[in-house]
């Protein structure tokens, strides 16, 4: 394996270039910004629970692939994980099970947006209605969430972490509908406050935090055993606090995402012969959207289903010999990652399409660090 090596994720952090009086492009939602995604969904969860004082024993249903903070979120805010299996390979909940677990102690259905992706809402939103429970969008891996456009959502979560298209080192956000206003004042003015300023201390982290984005030092950094780089880990989440970021930073950040180059339709043009062998291009594959261009929107990662375990994981070792950052992003369902059992009902082999999807999935950079270059080298070693 080559010492460079470039980052599967992650967008470098942007200067607060754009006017502090621009919009955010979520009109119809008031925000609130939380230390991170995860105290952001927690947020969502505790409020969803006031909202039903009725419920004793509430529970939230939620995908059986995900990222673990979404355990750690629900078990903070006393919600019970509800896990629902994917539709075939589709990082998508199926319908039909999502209806099958809602109980009397539902609610809030979470649907998760996936490298970009948007997951379908509508058919939720129905679900949602039908059972008078709330609709929660995660979108911490997508930017700006569907409901910025359709409204469906009740919550809708944002994170800015380090891997997530928006990255300001860290923060995150909960858009709510006017209605909530009062519940959500009361949960968040619970936790102490802190700010984010854009002074000589921010410029010198950012300028660090850029710099060990870099192949060198993202390679140098990979050979830590102790910093654990690329391992999904169930981590109970800790300190909560409320945060004020500056509007000019939040929009420079979605600015520079939205306009920057996408790589999604170069790797789906040079990589969708691969589907002729059985694999499975999802970026050309799962937009619930019926406009052709929405597949090549700009995501978080490329990915793709592989026909088989054995050949996702070669792929991966290929790739990584020549120094493309790809991986097997969670590499297990839900169940399946230490410390999440215990908060479910159900183990891995309850959850078949989610178990195959975690097995066969393969992702590719397309953050904007990424070339053409090095698009060219990963198709050889692909095809």
């Amino acid at each position: 394996m080559t010492l460079s090596m470039l980052r599967p994720v992650g967008n470098r952090v942007p200067l607060p270039e754009v006017s502090a009086e621009g919009e955010y492009p979520w009109h119809s939602y008031n925000t609130e910004f939380m230390d991170s995604g995860t105290s952001s969904l927690y947020v969502a969860l505790v409020c969803a629970k006031k909202l039903r004082p009725d419920v004793e024993d509430p529970e939230v249903i939620m995908p059986a692939y995900g990222c673990p903070d979404l355990i750690a979120a629900a078990v903070a805010a006393g919600v019970r994980p509800v896990l629902v299996d994917l539709v075939k390979d589709s990082p998508w909940m199926d319908e039909e099970g999502v209806t099958s677990r809602v109980s009397e102690n539902t609610v809030a259905i979470l649907a998760v947006n996936f490298l970009g992706i948007l997951a379908p809402l509508s058919g939720l939103r129905v679900i949602a209605d039908e059972h008078s429970i709330f609709l929660i969008e995660d979108s911490a891996q997508a930017i700006p969430p569907s409901s910025a456009h359709s409204n469906e959502a009740d919550f809708v979560v944002l994170s800015f972490g380090r891997g997530k298209p928006v990255n300001l080192m860290g923060g995150g956000a909960l858009l709510y509908r006017h209605s909530y206003n009062s519940v959500v004042s009361d949960v968040i003015n619970m936790y102490p406050g802190t700010s984010i300023v854009c002074d000589v201390r921010w410029h010198l982290k950012r300028g660090l935090f850029n710099l060990l984005m870099s192949r060198i030092a993202y390679g140098v950094l990979l050979r830590i055993p102790m910093l654990h780089l690329g391992e999904t880990r169930f981590h109970a989440l800790g300190e909560i606090r409320r945060l004020s970021i500056p509007r000019a930073l939040v929009l420079s950040g979605i600015t520079k995402f939205s306009g920057s180059s996408s790589r999604v339709r170069v790797w789906f043009q040079e990589l969708h012969h691969l589907e002729e062998e059985g694999w499975l291009l999802l970026h050309g594959n799962n937009s619930e959207s019926d406009e052709p261009e929405s597949n090549f929107q700009q995501a978080l990662r490329f990915g793709v289903l592989a026909q088989s375990t054995v050949d996702r994981d070669c792929a991966i070792r290929e790739l990584n010999k020549i120094g493309i950052g790809a991986n097997a992003l969670y590499g297990v369902c839900l169940p399946a990652i230490s410390g999440v059992s215990e908060y479910t009902k159900d183990d891995e082999n309850s959850f078949p399409n989610a178990e195959n999807f975690a097995k066969r999935l393969l992702t590719l950079p397309v953050h904007d660090g990424v070339t053409d270059q090095d698009i060219r080298k990963a198709v050889g070693a692909l095809l």
